[in-house]
């Protein structure tokens, strides 16, 4: 509209002088909103990770700005057109591309259509030669923080119209703090594992970087008098690789790493599209420089666990290993950056407080071995405060699994009674569901510096491998006023088992104190745990059974709320009582009777040769001889010692024919009539236990010889034959040491 026609409205107007003014108003707007329709659209977008460079958004592969422009006018085809690009901050920066931009190639608009430009498209607008408002030095490094606008514009080719708004985006480009290195801490020691396995981690501290990916190096410091930091930037890495993760297992498969040295070891964090790098991360990403040394001469602390001693305070409890000083480093889990708190002290055992209720820590104990020397740290455990006050302290810490462990596959069943290991815990459990790898339940840990106190444990979806390791998940241990403090009996165990040479003496003792009420049914599967070896494992599985139904009674005992129900329980654990130790006897009495039948057996296949080795035996010694010399010699040599000349040396090759056969002949008649005695005897209890006892005296344990061919499936008749072979084995050990011992003179 031209500005004429305004004019005239303005002369000619016959209109009150508000309605003139409106009409003014309606018609400039009107001339304004024509004036402001352009025929393209121009939406630029700026993808993050946002670079702070200009230089790489002319190399990058990758996406980092996109522009798409719509030409309106569906009636117009192949329009020629030219761009202009901006670069500009509240600060004063304002950079632009030159008119004529070298390298840039031809942009054709068909109406209707949309283009989309990427920054492969748009290089060329983005080098140093096509901008003015920037220098060289400006342009290679990154641009200040703050808040910028990347802008367009679009100008008809031919007759350098513009013929689109300056359409913007608003990005804010910040530099990210490079990650910060958690474990091992700076100066700390590394204990020595075989295989080797050494756990690095960081933590992430970037805010608007995405896919970001960390280069891991790790070098070996030979210059002990210069600062590890120097000395890691002088070293060639040892190790090198790249991972999007933020913990690297340095395991058996790399390089050996070698005792009593220091390494350094540092994290750079990148985004990377494979071909070109973004500038995202403060001193281009590289972290703090940390090192450490790798020694076998400083254990860790171990048996390490949590007492809940409030909902602000929590006390953390190990035991060392010959440590002169131990630091205790904690930090809340699951939350961004977290840092390390520290506590040290000189006992085994430190108070950590004004932490968060109801919140989950995470937390490892070192030791010190020298003054003034490195700390070697556990694994990382974890506890949860708690959320209500209690009167009573309660252990409460997460056993996790160490992440050192290689072997993934998964057990396919866990049954009650097994053991598996959590951290440096063996879990006896007592209640289990679940298969392949995956279980629920609960057990106990046996704490050795708390007198063998059993705490009770439970676990949920945990899974477990084939060599019954802890891999993934938790087990809490749980503090059970009812039985978590109960006095431990292994140590009488202990000494049933020392103190009585013989199996069968140990199942005796046993089976009376089980009728006396003196040992539980946690007891009794710590003794089947100690005897595992010696009893046939269907016999063990039998007597399991017992005990199972007589501990899962006293835990019914335990929650008894009237006398009457506690009568009840206490008389079926008494019946059960009564049955394990029958069953034990009955095992006894198996034993017994199995290892007679094999003496027995071998003295039958003997028997017919009686008369034969008693004549052999009496012309040998000229037994049956009445002349009063042989009589006469005898006696005189009754208190005296038998004497042996030999002129030279003597030789088994030289030994008479006829005394190898009469010492053959002696143990051939001995054999037998050793045999015989026992068989003929086989009603005293205390003579088989006497001899199965005197075996051991020569590496013959009958009882697990017996278990080897019963759990193998042998028969009856093959377990005998076994054992017959046995029987003589011993019998001829007890001979040479009890009747030939002077030969040895």
């Amino acid at each position: 509209m031209d500005l004429s026609i305004i004019n005239r409205i303005k002369k000619s107007c016959m209109f009150t002088k508000y309605r003139c003014i409106i009409a003014l108003v309606v018609l400039m707007f009107s001339y304004v909103a024509q004036a402001q329709v352009f025929p393209v659209n121009v939406t630029p977008q700026v993808i993050p990770p946002y670079s702070l460079k200009l230089s790489e958004y002319s190399t990058s592969v990758t996406d980092k700005l996109i522009l798409n422009l719509l030409l309106t006018d569906i009636t117009e085809s192949n329009r020629q057109v030219n761009l202009k690009f901006y670069v500009e901050n509240n600060a004063g920066l304002s950079i632009q591309s030159n008119d004529v931009v070298i390298g840039a190639n031809p942009i054709f608009l068909d109406g209707g259509v949309p283009l989309r430009l990427s920054n492969i498209d748009l290089q060329p607008y983005f080098q140093l030669q096509n901008l003015r408002g920037i220098n060289p030095q400006q342009y290679s490094i990154p641009l200040p923080e703050g808040l910028y606008r990347f802008c367009f514009e679009v100008y008809d080719a031919q007759s350098g119209q513009q013929i689109s708004r300056k359409s913007c985006t608003a990005v804010y480009l910040v530099l990210n703090d490079p990650p910060f290195l958690n474990i091992p801490n700076r100066g700390e020691q590394v204990l020595m594992r075989d295989p080797q396995n050494i756990i690095f981690q960081w933590t992430p501290r970037h805010l608007n970087a995405t896919n970001v990916e960390y280069e891991f190096t790790l070098a070996e410091i030979w210059d002990n008098q210069m600062d590890p930091q120097a000395a890691f930037l002088a070293s060639r890495p040892l190790y090198q690789t790249n991972t999007f993760a933020t913990t690297l297992l340095y395991g058996p498969g790399e390089t050996p790493l070698l005792p009593d040295k220091t390494y350094g070891w540092r994290v750079r964090a990148m985004v990377s599209d494979g071909i070109s790098e973004t500038s995202v991360f403060k001193n281009d990403g590289y972290s703090e420089i940390y090192y450490f040394t790798y020694t076998g001469s400083c254990g860790e602390p171990e048996y390490i666990l949590a007492e809940a001693k409030s909902t602000t305070s929590e006390k953390i409890l190990w035991q060392g290993v010959e440590h002169l000083r131990y630091n205790v480093q904690y930090r809340k889990k699951d939350t961004e950056n977290a840092i390390w708190f520290e506590n040290g002290t000189i006992n085994e055992n430190t108070t950590i407080y004004n932490l968060e209720p109801g919140t989950t820590y995470e937390f490892r104990v070192g030791g010190q071995c020298l003054d003034n020397g490195p700390y070697t740290y556990s694994q990382i455990y974890q506890f949860t405060t708690t959320i209500t006050s209690d009167e009573t302290s309660t252990y409460n810490c997460g056993i996790t699994p160490e992440i050192v462990i290689t072997n993934q596959d998964p057990l396919e069943q866990l049954v009650v009674n097994e053991v598996f290991t959590a951290g440096d815990f063996p879990v006896k459990v007592k209640e289990v569901e679940g298969a392949n790898g995956s279980f629920s339940g609960w057990g106990y840990i046996v704490v050795p510096y708390l007198q063998d106190t059993r705490l009770k444990v439970s676990f949920d979806g945990i899974r477990i491998n084939t060599d019954y390791q802890l891999m993934d998940g938790v087990v809490v241990t749980d503090y059970d006023e009812n039985w978590g403090g109960v006095d431990d009996i292994q140590n009488e165990i202990d000494a049933v088992i020392d103190l009585t040479e013989s199996i069968l003496d140990v199942l005796e003792d046993v089976a009376d104190k089980i009728r006396e009420g003196e040992l539980t049914g946690e007891d009794i599967d710590a003794l089947l745990d100690k005897i595992n070896g010696d009893l046939p494992a269907d016999e063990i599985a039998d007597v399991r059974e017992l005990s199972d139904q007589v501990s899962t009674l006293e835990d019914d005992l335990a929650a008894a709320e009237t006398e009457e129900e506690k009568e009840e329980i206490q008389n079926q654990i008494d019946a059960l009582n009564e049955e394990i130790a029958d069953k034990l006897d009955e095992v006894k009495d198996k034993i017994s009777d199995l290892i007679i039948k094999a003496i027995e057996k071998y003295y039958r296949q003997n028997k017919s040769q009686e008369s034969n080795l008693l004549s052999a035996y009496e012309e040998i010694y000229n037994l049956g001889a009445s002349s009063s010399d042989t009589t006469t010699q005898e006696e005189d040599n009754v208190d005296g010692e038998f004497e042996f000349e030999f002129e030279g040396e003597a030789e088994i090759s030289n030994v008479p024919e006829e005394f190898t056969q009469a010492f053959d002949v002696q143990e051939k008649f001995h054999l037998y009539f050793f045999s015989k005695a026992i068989a003929e005897n086989k009603e005293d209890k205390e003579t088989i236990k006497e001899f199965i006892t005197k075996a051991l005296e020569t590496d013959i344990d009958l009882p697990k010889i017996l278990k080897k061919s019963q759990d193998d499936g042998d028969s009856e008749i093959e377990t005998i034959e076994t054992l017959m072979e046995s029987v003589e084995k011993a019998l001829k050990g007890l001979i040479d040491k009890y009747k030939y011992n002077y030969l040895e003179q």
